[in-house]
């Protein structure tokens, strides 16, 4: 049997997903969960299901260190928009039009952040799988994206196949 326990108020904001996308029993029972958690019992026979749920409750807590020119930002992955190259310079970019400068090549970063659905879209973007709203084909042959802030990126015609794939599109 396996026991996944969380914080009450954590479990409150994931609540409606995991109801409507898992096929899962909740339990209270003072017995099994310490009064101030929420957990969810699967048998060993449910493992698979399970899996999906662990898989987007790491990706919505996950944090990454990132140097800066000062020293170091700790940023939760859930929150990044996309990152954008300047020569040496990699403007991050967060929901509520926070920006943070930081010094590590954007190959290096598109690496770290795969694991976290990031796709790397043209010579100096990377974008956050999740955070795309929209998707639209333009002339010769590139897509546009339109991100959850209203921000638009261009996928260039070199990356529009990865990219493709990556969605499996």
């Amino acid at each position: 049997m396996f026991k996944i326990i969380w914080n009450l108020d954590d479990f409150e904001e994931i609540r409606s997903k995991l109801l409507k996308d898992y096929n899962i029993v909740l339990t209270n029972d003072p017995c099994e969960i310490p009064s101030d958690k929420v957990g969810i019992i699967l048998d060993d026979n449910n493992f698979e299901k399970l899996k999906p749920i662990l898989e987007y409750l790491a990706l919505k807590n996950s944090k990454v260190m990132f140097q800066t020119i000062d020293g170091w930002v700790q940023l939760n992955v859930s929150r990044i928009l996309f990152l954008e190259s300047f020569k040496d310079d990699i403007q991050v970019h967060l929901i509520g039009n926070e920006h943070y400068m930081i010094k590590q090549p954007l190959y290096q970063l598109e690496e770290i952040l795969k694991p976290y659905y990031f796709v790397r879209i043209g010579k100096s973007f990377i974008v956050s799988v999740s955070k795309i709203k929209y998707i639209k084909t333009t002339i010769n042959a590139k897509l546009d994206l339109e991100l959850i802030n209203g921000v638009h990126l261009e996928v260039s015609r070199s990356f529009v196949k990865k990219f493709k794939n990556a969605l499996g599109i």
